[in-house]
């Protein structure tokens, strides 16, 4: 059974009796408490029927006057202020939790004289920098019980979306507007929905960019571990840019392939035999890529358990080669 709690503010204490004969006019079957303030009345019962027609009784009692659940641009005096709550955890009469449960407050305020606002049923909503549009799509509808007319919220917010036209059976909708704020709230499951997608599809097109760029690097650090020289130059520019830098400091920097060569042979060279274990965290600004890399020093008589260390390099990548390499050891 779906349990509404249903909550009456009276802000004009002359309006009790109003109220309250409008309350035994129903005849409900359930208890309804009163409670009064200093400055209004609260009226509260729980039923198992969300007792529309009741909003439709408390608008006839008070001509001029209009239920909304848009307070607009100003200030309005709220006459009669209507609450209608369902717990998440209610269910239908199967079992089954229902989709939308009940959580709106209509406020009974003098008519307004002017022009209902106008509004784009268009809704952009950005996935990152990626627009998309969905709209809410309202027809005129009918109460075939109490022949009440107003308006309805069809269940598609899609512009591509062809299959036969379903409605929410919720509520009949007093104006356009209302129908419009409530679909906005109803469409952001299937924003969230279409979102998880778009992230599911960008973690996809991101690992498929990135393929290359880590397999290139990767293969770079399996030969400096090896001191494959000619694995180590495969995928080099022929200007490559070496530097190799120490807090911030350098301490060795040269320019094209035959010098960074002469690099690797040489007594000053950091970056072949060390048994580089790349991190898990790898940085990429493309064409920027940095790493992380670890290794142990080589044991030596003053210290026999050397500490692990780690280091940075950042890697520049054009059209397939890697341009510049910053090794901060």
């Amino acid at each position: 059974m779906i349990e509404t709690e249903i909550s009456i503010t009276i802000n004009r204490k002359s309006d009790i009796t109003l109220l309250e004969q409008t309350i035994v006019g129903n005849k409900f079957q359930f208890p309804v408490y009163i409670r009064e303030f200093e400055f209004s009345y609260q009226i509260n019962f729980t039923s198992d029927y969300e007792e529309w027609e009741l909003d439709t009784v408390i608008l006839n009692s008070f001509p001029g006057y209009e239920f909304t659940t848009d307070l607009e641009k100003g200030l309005k005096e709220i006459r009669v202020q209507i609450s209608r709550y369902q717990s998440e955890l209610s269910t239908d009469g199967w079992g089954r939790r229902i989709e939308n449960p009940l959580d709106e407050t209509k406020y009974l305020v003098k008519a307004s004289a002017s022009k209902p606002e106008k509004f784009n049923p268009k809704i952009k909503v950005l996935f990152e920098d990626k627009e998309h549009y969905y709209f809410v799509n309202i027809v005129d509808g009918v109460n075939r019980t109490t022949e009440e007319k107003g308006f309805l919220l069809l269940d598609h917010f899609k512009p591509n979306e062809t299959n036969e036209a379903t409605f929410f059976k919720d509520r009949l909708y007093k104006s356009p507007l209302e129908a419009f704020h409530s679909g906005y709230y109803k469409l952001s499951e299937l924003v969230d929905k279409d979102f998880r997608t778009y992230l599911e599809n960008r973690k996809k097109e991101i690992r498929e960019i990135q393929k290359q760029p880590r397999k290139i690097i990767s293969d770079f650090i399996t030969a400096c571990n090896s001191s494959d020289e000619s694995s180590i130059l495969l995928n080099l520019d022929e200007n490559i840019v070496f530097e190799a830098r120490k807090n911030w400091k350098t301490l060795f920097e040269t320019e094209n392939i035959s010098n960074f060569k002469e690099y690797l042979n040489s007594s000053e060279q950091q970056l072949c035999s060390k048994n580089f274990k790349i991190r898990s965290s790898w940085s990429f600004s493309l064409p920027n890529v940095t790493i992380g890399v670890k290794y142990f020093p080589p044991a030596t008589e003053q210290d026999m358990h050397p500490t692990q260390k780690h280091e940075q390099i950042r890697f520049v990548l054009d059209d397939k080669k890697i341009v510049s390499i910053l090794y901060e050891c």
